[in-house]
């Protein structure tokens, strides 16, 4: 796994360069592969700008090691991928002794990133001396110092590990209560990954992130519908198609009838009930840190007006918005911040 975007290879005069040598590898993943991201993450604090974009960095690290896993590349190759010693010795020997209790690489990919978690809350993490660090090596040490300074959990990086491992091994869902698990471990978690960085102050803070994750990970499904089919991953809940009498077949063809158009007008009105509980409490994130994102749930929720507006044919135009439409929605956004 390679990150695009030059570090300078001089060596680093003191370890605060060493530090903003982390961060601006961590801001170039962002720039690259979040432009959401990175667009509302300008509306931070520098800090909190930084910290979030390290723990996206890494998050985009973890996803990619799993789907190496997942593609066949078995834990040795996540585990090259992660590049530091403990994990390449642990790689090495991936049986009983090395903490992994399944042959399946997935799951040994993930023994191997709660172990590498350990490590890295511990300050056990190994890296090579700064003007020799590869990208991926400035993101790891911009993670710790980020996860030191917010205080986030290693619980919440564990949860959206398995969330990449379950896009992976699960084709189908069920009922909306099936959907909805894997939507907290993907979306919620990273939510509640930015809660933490945001500051927040409401003990049940971290109950309404997760649903704007959910929020925003569900309008990505429905964005996504013929991409994902197209892979073999039906999202949509098979209880929904039932109930609307649209078939897999149907969905596969692209076939758009009214009573396509029906389910995915009772999914988008699913993820406006999300979206305005989690904006209802919009309140609890720390003074100075609500424009970002109260932009973020506006760009997003954007994306449901955009699916309205094509009359809910995702098939022949995949719901998106431009530049300028985020723009224009920047005093919606300014409007849920207050």
């Amino acid at each position: 796994m390679r990150y695009d975007g030059a570090v300078a290879p001089r060596a680093p005069k003191s370890a605060d360069e060493a530090d903003s040598l982390a961060f601006r590898a961590a801001r170039l993943v962002c720039r690259r592969h979040a432009e959401d991201l990175h667009f509302a993450a300008v509306f931070l604090p520098p800090a909190k700008r930084d910290a979030a974009c390290a723990v996206y960095a890494f998050c985009r690290m973890i996803r990619e090691v799993v789907r190496s896993a997942g593609a066949g590349g078995g834990p040795r190759s996540a585990a090259e991928q992660l590049r530091h010693r403990p994990l390449a010795a642990v790689a090495a020997n991936p049986g009983p002794s090395g903490g992994c209790c399944t042959s399946h690489p997935l799951d040994q990919c993930l023994s191997l990133i709660r172990e590498r978690m350990d490590d890295l809350y511990a300050r056990r993490m190994e890296l090579p001396a700064p003007q020799g660090r590869s990208p991926e090596h400035h993101v790891l040490h911009a993670l710790s110092l980020s996860v030191a300074r917010f205080q986030i959990p290693p619980e919440y990086f564990l949860e959206f590990a398995e969330g990449c491992a379950t896009e992976l091994t699960v084709p189908r869902y069920a009922t909306w209560g099936a959907l909805e698990r894997y939507c907290l471990r993907s979306g919620g978690s990273l939510a509640k990954l930015a809660a933490c960085v945001l500051g927040v102050t409401h003990s049940d803070a971290g109950v309404t992130a997760a649903k704007a994750g959910v929020a925003i990970r569900l309008t990505r499904i429905l964005c996504d519908v013929k991409a994902d089919v197209a892979a073999g991953t039906v999202y949509l809940p098979l209880e929904d198609l039932a109930n609307f009498r649209y078939t897999e077949r149907e969905l596969a063809a692209g076939v758009m009838t009214d009573r396509f158009r029906d389910l995915m007008r009772f999914e988008v009105e699913r993820a406006r009930r999300l979206y305005r509980e989690a904006t209802d409490r919009l309140r609890w994130v720390a003074m100075g840190s609500r424009f970002a994102p109260a932009a973020v749930l506006a760009w997003y929720s954007g994306l449901l007006d955009d699916v309205e507006r094509q009359r809910y044919d995702v098939f022949s135009r995949r719901p998106a918005l431009t530049g300028g439409d985020r723009l224009r929605r920047l005093p919606f956004a300014w409007r849920l911040a207050r």
